[in-house]
């Protein structure tokens, strides 16, 4: 999972638009291998949330319902072998597959046309290095909840021993955390909810 996420952002760096091919060789370098480890990484994600729901946590955002509903019938690669053009193919599904963004805290169900992470470009992955708060393809659960929340209190206890401009923009940024998780406790849907 590690290396997927490092590939994740990899795929960013040596993209063939901006990098004019930097890391290819004969055919297309590192790119196959960013695909694979890619693709067996949003499946996995896609297991993690069919399961994680299955046992009652929540979730909530634009794209949760679709999200639960793509992990419900999402491809298991446990022990096979992809190619990277089958690779290729399965990220290219828009609006089907989910990525994994620990920096944010949610999952992505990336579709292109609701993406606000790629306005300017045509590709079949979201950047998740730029992931746009509102974006309609935001997914939350309620383990992403207890981290923002996690992660609000370090910037709290941060703000207390800094310079007042830059106390007030940890506790900006503090709140702002406090009440993505605050929504997401709001419209969050359990397994049960899903059903009706």
């Amino acid at each position: 999972m590690a290396l997927a996420i490092q590939y994740g952002h990899l795929r960013t760096v040596l993209d063939t638009d901006v990098a004019g091919g930097y890391g290819t060789r004969s055919r297309r370098g590192i790119h196959d291998l960013i695909d694979i480890e890619t693709a067996l990484s949003t499946a996995e994600t896609a297991a993690d949330l069919h399961e994680r729901h299955s046992r009652g946590e929540g979730v909530s955002g634009p794209a949760a319902r679709q999200a639960l509903h793509q992990a419900s019938i999402a491809h298991r690669f446990e022990g096979t072998t992809i190619k990277a053009d089958f690779a290729r193919k399965y990220l290219s599904r828009d609006g089907t597959v989910l990525y994994d963004n620990p920096h944010a805290l949610l999952l992505c169900r990336y579709k292109r046309d609701q993406a606000l992470c790629e306005r300017t470009t045509d590709h079949d992955v979201p950047a998740l290095d730029r992931c746009v708060a509102g974006c309609g393809n935001t997914v939350r659960t309620d383990l992403h909840a207890k981290q923002l929340r996690a992660r609000a209190d370090r910037l709290t206890r941060q703000a207390a021993h800094q310079p007042d401009p830059i106390a007030r923009r940890l506790l900006t940024a503090a709140d702002r955390l406090r009440g993505f998780a605050d929504a997401h406790d709001r419209t969050r849907i359990t397994s049960q909810e899903a059903r009706t």
